[in-house]
């Protein structure tokens, strides 16, 4: 007997170790000062209600890093009555670090674990957790494949892909995150109105969809962050002789900004079932694994919000029309200096008269570019702020690199020149330059592959392993790369069956893809590499690459 008691102790410890250890893992730790009348021989009295004080200044602290300070005001009563009443509820623990009289007060500094989890739960269902910033519009991307049918992919709400046996409203998991997010307060942009409504690109149509291309999607219909991913369910063991079955389901996803290309979150959501079923079973699988994943992505989400109010986040500035260095210089110094809630100013790229920067703000891009737009710059007499999203601001100088210029043919080659007399353009008809290369992370072998517009920091050695070091145009990211091309214009001879090409993407009209309009598109938007596969529709002026047609236009080789 005295043995079974002493192992039932140790399990109820370890359990309690285990129980406290979950809860203080949602917690946060904040020192704060409360106050009460003191007056002679009253001090076990005042001090009780110092204490009292300083926990309800604690849990507003809390509050305050999930609420915004607007909210905060123009909410005050909501949050007295449901929240702040309950300051000891909040409270796991303190710890007194100063007390005494000070005149006639008493005053009481406190260091206090506040159950953030707690709080924010109560937050969300006031309907003030995310009243901090804007709601974003989420789009929802979700392949999922259950129990003994095909998998749905997000392209299928277009109607041209046919799944077999099911319906696409069948896709348990994408609906159970839906409702988790629309519980949290987010707005959902419903993929299943939009058919035909926007084109999507053949490049696209692909199980691992890439991040510019979520972003790219996410743009077209409106989205601000794009949640894509993967679920899949399967039988688990099953018990000899029993009609009820075990069914595992798995689902990984991230969270893409529209506007910038961040990954705000990444999660992985696992769920469990027993049923008669197959399908209801791996249903009901997937339907948890997708709960588990919202969950986790919602928490990193608000995270990541609330560092960018409390500590700042980068703004992506695009500013164009620069005629003058010294102007973008002045720009700098002056946001830098005149603008409150500017930590710093990073220079991320120059050329062309086009420059990409970053701010650490305190605020968020509208904000900003609020701000901007009263201030006067009299050095750039012409400066407009031309739009702004959640996270960057597009800006003109005003000169004459300020709009996008149409494309214009480049002219014939001249007749034969000694070499010594040849003049290199500064741009060819696709505005690449001589200096840019096109990157690859990997090599091409077969079908296709995206690539990249970078320029070279660093050329390939011996010591680098045969990799160069290069600065991304389209994310402003270094990084090596061991697969490298310098490109020209294609020429109509280059046109062969199973010749190497490169097709721009961004410009799709009538299934075709076309040439860029403007410079803008063709240095940020995506190319393509590919082989030739059909050129009997040259005539018309569409050659096949891969699977998807090209218009001759579009078109450059490798020169190397």
């Amino acid at each position: 007997m005295s043995q079974r008691i002493i192992i039932c102790f140790i399990f109820t410890l370890i359990s309690t170790i285990i129980f406290q250890q979950s809860a203080y893992a949602e917690s946060q730790v904040v020192s704060a000062t409360g106050v009460a009348p003191f007056t002679p021989g009253g001090e076990a009295k005042a001090k009780d209600m110092a204490i009292q004080d300083a926990m309800r200044k604690a849990v507003e602290q809390a509050v305050g890093t999930m609420v915004a300070a607007e909210t905060m005001v123009s909410d005050y009563q909501v949050l007295r009555d449901n929240v702040f009443t309950k300051t000891q509820g909040y409270i796991q623990k303190y710890d007194v670090a100063n007390a005494g009289p000070k005149g006639n007060l008493y005053e009481v500094t406190i260091s206090a674990t506040v159950a953030v989890e707690n709080l924010k739960n109560d937050l969300a269902a006031l309907g003030l957790l995310h009243a901090r910033v804007e709601k974003p519009r989420v789009l929802f991307m979700i392949a999922e494949q259950n129990i003994g049918q095909e998998f749905i992919f997000w392209w299928h709400w277009w109607g041209d892909v046919k799944a077999v046996g099911q319906q696409f409203d069948m896709s348990a998991s994408e609906t159970a995150m839906k409702e988790e997010f629309i519980n949290k307060g987010f707005n959902i942009v419903d993929i299943s109105v939009a058919t035909g409504k926007i084109d999507i690109s053949n490049a696209y149509r692909i199980a691992d969809l890439t991040d510019t291309g979520a972003k790219e999607i996410g743009r077209k219909l409106g989205a601000e962050i794009v949640v894509k991913g993967k679920a899949l369910a399967k039988a688990g063991p099953r018990t000899p002789g029993s009609s009820v079955g075990s069914y595992l389901a798995d689902i990984t996803a991230s969270v893409i900004r529209v506007d910038n290309g961040a990954v705000l979150a990444s999660a992985r959501g696992h769920g469990v079932s027993r049923h008669i079923s197959e399908v209801t079973g791996g249903t009901e699988a997937l339907e948890r694994a997708a709960r588990e994943l919202s969950g986790k992505m919602i928490d990193q989400i608000s995270a990541k919000w609330t560092q960018e109010v409390q500590a700042g986040g980068l703004i992506q500035i695009t500013v164009r029309g620069i005629e003058e260095y010294s102007d973008l210089a002045n720009f700098k110094d002056t946001i830098k200096a005149q603008i409150r809630g500017v930590n710093a100013v990073y220079q991320r790229s120059v050329e062309g008269g086009e420059a990409t920067i970053e701010v650490d703000y305190k605020g968020s891009a509208q904000q900003l570019a609020d701000e901007i737009s009263k201030k006067k710059f009299k050095e750039i007499p012409k400066l407009k702020v031309r739009g702004a999203t959640a996270n960057t601001i597009e800006i003109s100088f005003g000169g004459t690199a300020a709009q996008p210029t149409k494309p214009v043919e480049a002219p014939p080659a001249p007749e034969a020149r000694p070499a010594a007399q040849a003049v290199q353009a500064a741009e060819d008809k696709h505005w690449i330059q001589p200096d840019d290369y096109f990157i690859s992370e990997r090599p091409y072998e077969h079908g296709w592959i995206y690539i990249s517009l970078a320029k070279m920091k660093q050329p390939s050695t011996a010591k680098t392993k045969g990799e160069a070091q290069f600065f991304r145009l389209h994310d402003s990211k270094d990084l090596w790369a061991k697969y490298f091309w310098k490109t020209r214009p294609s020429e109509e001879a280059d046109i062969q069956i199973g010749a190497l090409v490169i097709c721009f993407e961004g410009n799709n009209r009538d299934n075709i893809y076309h040439a860029p309009e403007n410079k803008n598109s063709a240095r940020t938007a995506n190319w393509f590499m590919g082989r030739v596969t059909d050129t009997s529709d040259l005539y018309k002026g569409a050659v096949r690459i891969d699977t998807y047609s090209c218009s001759p236009e579009a078109l450059r080789v490798p020169a190397q």
